[in-house]
């Protein structure tokens, strides 16, 4: 982004981007819990950010808040976010990045329900583009059909053993993932998936920041 500072930080209009993805997901009834994962530099913004979403939301004394420490990979981050949650009596972990700002709420109510049912759960959208898969000197090994093809998001929603037991299994296998689905796959339980949104995008390049602002304007 050459913006000089974290992405989640960065404003669009009175708010950062976590601020907006915070507030999103505190339209969740369901959410009692936050948990936030972030390097020693930041947490104290961090926090201070989540908890005046908390109190503008009015869910001040309905939801807990945790900022715990970041790690060097992506699961390392969550396995310590996970940490925070065990023994709380939380059934369902809801995983997210914190710049997607635009995720549809109905999806995730829908997958929420098949969380707490079959375990696992996850936004995703079919590919709109045929997917090439590439060997390492640049030639193309394989064209997967692409109506198998989909493209995971988040929200990720597991049952807290799930994906409890999802991190065993890696720990034990040195196995590596980008996200929290695959490393329930790894441990061989189904993951569901509900139709996500092409609109829930990770705002990663400039242009993204002017799509996203466009959207939260729209969906206040």
């Amino acid at each position: 982004m050459d913006s000089g500072q974290p992405k989640q930080l960065m404003q669009i209009g009175a708010l950062s981007i976590l601020g907006h993805t915070i507030t999103r997901i505190l339209r969740v009834e369901a959410v009692r819990h936050l948990v936030i994962p972030s390097s020693a530099d930041m947490a104290d913004t961090v926090h201070g950010i989540a908890a005046k979403c908390i109190e503008t939301a009015r869910r001040t004394g309905q939801v807990m808040l945790d900022v715990v420490p970041g790690g060097k990979e992506r699961m390392d981050s969550v396995g310590n976010g996970l940490q925070a949650l065990q023994g709380s009596g939380v059934e369902l972990v809801m995983v997210h990045d914190a710049v997607r700002p635009c995720f549809p709420l109905d999806a995730v109510a829908e997958a929420l329900q098949l969380a707490a049912s079959d375990g696992a759960a996850i936004l995703a959208i079919p590919a709109r583009d045929t997917v090439k898969l590439v060997d390492e000197s640049g030639r193309i090994t394989e064209t997967p059909d692409r109506r198998n093809v989909w493209l995971a998001q988040t929200p990720q929603v597991f049952r807290i053993e799930v994906l409890l037991n999802a991190y065993k299994k890696a720990a034990e296998t040195g196995f590596v993932a980008t996200d929290d689905a695959s490393l329930v796959e790894h441990a061989a339980h189904p993951v569901r998936v509900v139709e996500g949104s092409q609109d829930n995008i990770k705002i990663t390049y400039p242009a993204d920041l002017f799509f996203a602002e466009h959207w939260l304007n729209q969906n206040r």
